[in-house]
């Protein structure tokens, strides 16, 4: 009898065991401004903007590899809401740009200049040489007058010296929260 259960009690272990990766990054304060509420109806494709990115980052930083994965992140997760990327900016429903910075080399105050709006996350500097203060831009803008019709900014902690896939994944988390409102649009 016992030989005969214990293949039914093997099965029923080994169904409850799956393997699930998941993407942790330091909580972050973000405000969004703008309204999405018909968004996913009116648009489906959108474009870079116009020199896109704006990276604040120190020299000792591959502003490069955080441009490129900050893209991938973005193109990725807007392509997942079934939004179409498409190269050309003058046919595009909507464009997107975005910005990365690093308070070392841009104050809140120049995030407010630049953008209008600052999250004001405050930062002990009893670590800087460990963590800084990351603020990351996401924006849709019309592509006719390149006027912004939707932004979030968000700010959090940044860790100095962290891997190249540590980096990757906690760009594409922030960015993952960042577009977390944006509708999904229906498959057609």
């Amino acid at each position: 009898m016992i030989k005969q259960i214990i293949p039914f009690i093997l099965m029923f272990m080994l169904t409850g065991c799956t393997t699930t990766e998941y993407v942790t990054t330091t909580p972050i304060t973000k405000i969004v401004t703008g309204d999405l509420t018909h968004f996913a109806q009116q648009q489906r494709t959108f474009a870079w903007y116009p020199g896109q990115s704006k990276t604040f980052l120190p020299d000792s930083v591959n502003a490069t590899l955080f441009t490129e994965y900050t893209e991938e992140a973005i193109a990725k997760i807007m392509q997942e809401k079934g939004y179409t990327l498409i190269d050309d900016a003058q046919q595009a429903d909507f464009l997107v740009g975005y910005g990365l910075a690093i308070e070392s080399e841009l104050s809140d105050e120049e995030i407010f200049d630049k953008v209008g709006n600052t999250v004001g996350l405050v930062l002990s500097h009893d670590q800087a040489t460990e963590f800084q203060k990351g603020s990351a831009l996401i924006a849709f803008y019309k592509p006719q007058t390149l006027q912004p019709q939707w932004q979030v900014l968000a700010q959090g902690i940044a860790k100095n010296k962290a891997s190249t896939q540590a980096r990757k994944n906690n760009i594409y988390a922030v960015m993952h929260s960042m577009l977390n409102k944006v509708p999904t649009r229906a498959a057609e």
